[in-house]
């Protein structure tokens, strides 16, 4: 099986004379492994994009198993995206508030692929095979970004996909862990006979490849990498001349010229002072500058632990999601939102709770009409264990998408500030969620719903689906 390109052009409108991709032409095989080198901006993000059916082209082909992609229809390009490509980007993208097994599992479900119990099962192996196994269910928060990049590879790899795209995917972490990841990537293309394409600015990992190309202003062509690890984007140098060997020693002079010998001892031992002060000084003021890194790094690095602290006490350590949905008839329904201190014991204090309500129509959302049914709602809270909110709310569209046959597609988004502290000053963290449910319809007729669906007894007011 094969993904080639030909004639891959890509202009953008902002300038219609500058093209960020000119003309590039690419065949991938099965098992094959290409990296596609480049300076930032010469265009290897935009090819990998049209490549995966991200973006279109604005002139030439993706072809995948004989047909062009950008023929297809949106829904055959979506089912193409979700079951023939693996993603891999430059930064993990993961759901905070999902765990590892949960955001692997997650297009699974998404693309109707499987069922929610062979979703996890096949998540829970794939965690297992880029050895994250005793994380499986620990968050984002919780991971180093070694360990949640191998969560995204893993998560690219749970519908079996042909072909594995990588936008420089170790960008961001040390070389010992950059080339564990690397060596997981070749070693499940090799096993799995998955094509890979890897966008890298480190030479080192183009060395792994199969074939090496390059972006050079919108062009793509082959090259040679050279037999260090540096050089094209990154080269050694030496700075200052070579070190020189100087004769501080007068020379002898005349016995009868003592003149000119006083002179000489005399500008020898000023020079000699002036060299001592100078030094002195030079490192008076390297002192000054190390001490003032250190200060500045020192602090820098407490304000990085503090809003690692942070988001992990309003992500981690909270929880929140849709607990109840009553109808109250005539379009009329009340929800009940819950939020949980997992932690228990020390409170978290929540702040301007805000929840918006939308209903899809069409392929747009619409806002319903939502109001605070108790004081909760709107108050600062101390939460030490699980709190509720309730919301009423109308919902009588005249029509409306059906994602779930009869159902409506809901969705509620909650904003909130969240801080250790009920009087914080620089330790707020802004928190929002998007919970999405099929809400049955004011006016639904339950004999209706059964035909195309099944349950056990009546239809239920809402069903909870995956954030997407």
């Amino acid at each position: 099986m094969t993904l080639s390109a030909a004639g891959l052009v890509k202009r953008y409108s902002s300038d219609p004379d500058y093209l960020a991709v000119d003309g590039a032409d690419l065949d991938v095989a099965s098992g094959e492994f290409i990296a596609i080198i480049g300076r930032s901006g010469s265009g290897k993000s935009t090819l990998l994009a049209m490549l995966g059916a991200l973006t279109r082209p604005s002139e030439g082909q993706v072809v995948f198993d004989g047909r062009d992609l950008w023929s297809l229809s949106e829904t055959e390009l979506a089912a193409f995206r979700s079951t023939q490509i693996g993603f891999v980007f430059q930064f993990p993208s993961l759901l905070q508030n999902l765990c590892a097994a949960d955001n692997v599992a997650l297009p699974a479900l998404l693309a109707g692929s499987m069922t929610a119990d062979a979703a996890n099962a096949a998540a829970l192996r794939l965690l297992d095979r880029v050895g994250l196994k005793d994380r499986s269910y620990s968050f984002p928060g919780q991971l180093s970004g070694g360990e949640q990049r191998r969560i995204v590879i893993a998560r690219a790899l749970i519908n079996s996909p042909r072909f594995l795209l990588a936008d420089e995917p170790t960008s961001d972490l040390d070389e010992d862990t950059e080339a564990d990841i690397v060596e997981l990537l070749d070693g499940i293309r090799k096993k799995e006979s998955i094509g890979l394409i890897v966008v890298a600015h480190d030479l080192r990992v183009a060395k792994r490849a199969d074939r090496v190309l390059q972006m050079r202003q919108g062009l793509l062509v082959p090259t040679d990498l050279p037999e260090s690890d540096y050089g094209v984007f990154s080269r050694v140098r030496q700075f200052g001349p070579p070190a020189a060997s100087l004769d501080l020693e007068p020379e002898e002079e005349p016995a009868d010229d003592l003149e000119t010998a006083a002179l000489g001892n005399g500008f020898w031992q000023l020079a000699g002072n002036a060299l001592a002060i100078t030094a002195m000084l030079f490192l008076v003021v390297m002192a000054a500058n190390y001490g003032a890194s250190r200060y500045q790094q020192m602090r820098l690095q407490r304000a990085r632990e503090k809003q690692a602290a942070l988001e992990t006490l309003a992500l981690n350590r909270l929880r929140g999601d849709v607990q109840a949905i009553r109808d109250l008839g005539d379009g009329r329904y009340e929800l009940t939102l819950y939020l949980w201190n997992t932690g228990g014991g020390k409170p978290i204090y929540v702040m301007s709770s805000g929840v918006q309500a939308y209903v899809q129509v069409d392929t747009n959302w619409e806002e319903l009409t939502l109001q605070p049914v108790d004081q909760t709602a709107d108050s600062v809270l101390a939460i030490t264990g699980k709190q509720t909110y309730r919301y009423g709310f109308e919902a009588r569209p005249s029509h409306f998408a059906q994602l779930l046959p009869n159902y409506m597609h809901v969705r509620f988004v909650s904003s909130m500030l969240v801080s250790p502290h009920s009087t914080p000053k620089d330790d707020l963290f802004e928190r929002k969620d998007s919970y999405y449910v099929y809400l049955k319809p004011w006016n639904a007729n339950e004999k209706t719903i059964l035909t195309s669906l099944r349950f056990d007894g009546a239809p239920p007011v809402w069903i909870p689906m995956p954030p997407h």
